[in-house]
């Protein structure tokens, strides 16, 4: 799976990328990692959280694209997995698209790396609970979880 970050990272304004399960543990981060763990696994959650939310609503997604004023950041659903990419402000998210696309085609057909996958196996559902949630997430949970 390294080779994939490796070859995402040689994308012009890729910064790294990393993958972090359904509950949004890091399996694999682009080395150095181009964040801490602990901002990952968060970042790995919130995005997971926004995945089931989008789902709930009845509007599911594939992607995320976050733009920030100084990095942006990609987020590819891949089921039981979510792959990022960091990213500058201006780099070509095509590019960088198609490159996770066929990063992430290479792993579907890759034993070793659907076995790693599979270890890490999860359900994303679980990220929205009660116990996981502060009250003012819980509430706007409800609401969405309602309207789906």
């Amino acid at each position: 799976m390294e080779k994939g970050l490796d070859q995402v990272g040689a994308v012009p304004g890729v910064g790294g990328s990393f993958v972090c399960d359904n509950k949004g543990d890091v399996i694999v981060s682009s080395d150095p990692a181009v964040l801490a763990t602990v901002t990952m696994q968060t970042i790995g959650r919130e995005v997971g959280r926004a995945f089931v939310a989008l789902d709930a609503a009845s509007r599911p997604a594939q992607r995320l694209d976050f733009v920030y004023n100084s990095w942006r950041l990609l987020a590819q659903d891949m089921g039981d997995a979510v792959f990022f990419v960091v990213c500058q402000p201006d780099a070509d998210m095509a590019m960088v698209r198609m490159t996770v696309d066929v990063v992430i085609a290479g792993w579907r057909k890759d034993a070793t790396a659907q076995k790693r996958l599979q270890r890490h196996r999860a359900e994303r559902a679980a990220l929205v609970s009660r116990a996981t949630l502060d009250q003012g997430s819980w509430s706007s949970w409800t609401v969405i979880a309602s309207r789906g």
